[in-house]
């Protein structure tokens, strides 16, 4: 498995990972993967650059994890920052890996390297949100392992759901 960065190449594959992990983002504007990782390759088209304003987001990196032997997308990762904590902060962002790959080790690769991304650009959080939907019970247990700790929750409206906030401190 090689982690490379997102390219219009690997985008396509990359959205249709992201859309089939995280259903329900594929409906807003504010957590889209085809808006969001569109937007990141070209940062500095006017109209990317007012998309991401719109998100409050300043800055948008992701990355996808290839398999060696298929040449397939089998996972992603991002990093971005928020307007009002882009000093100080990068959230990841899209961390999935896709179902029929998992257990070999993929979604520990991607998470470390964005820790490590993370900290060599001086940031001093790395922070997340996920949710305890049950698909996302075994990346509970990765940042948990990473050292993610929980900073806050809150109900996410209309849902038996909670938003889950987690914090690294680099």
């Amino acid at each position: 498995m090689n982690i490379k960065p997102l390219s219009y190449e690997t985008l396509p594959e990359a959205i249709s990972l992201v859309d089939n992990i995280f259903p329900y983002q594929k409906d807003t504007m504010y957590e889209n993967a085809r808006i969001a990782f569109s937007a990141s390759l070209d940062q500095d088209n006017p109209s990317s650059r007012s998309l991401l304003e719109q998100m409050q987001i300043t800055e948008a990196n992701y990355w996808v994890a290839i398999d060696e032997n298929s040449g397939k997308v089998v996972g992603t990762t991002g990093l971005y920052t928020y307007a009002e904590d882009e000093a100080e902060a990068y959230w990841l962002g899209y961390t999935c890996v896709d179902p029929d790959c998992r257990g070999q080790g993929i979604g520990a690769k991607l998470v470390d390297f964005a820790i490590e991304k993370a900290r060599s650009n001086d940031k001093k959080f790395l922070r997340l949100y996920t949710s305890n939907v049950p698909n996302q019970a075994v990346a509970q247990i990765l940042y948990e392992k990473r050292g993610l700790l929980i900073i806050g929750e809150e109900q996410i409206q209309g849902s038996k759901f909670k938003k889950i906030y987690r914090e690294l401190k680099l």
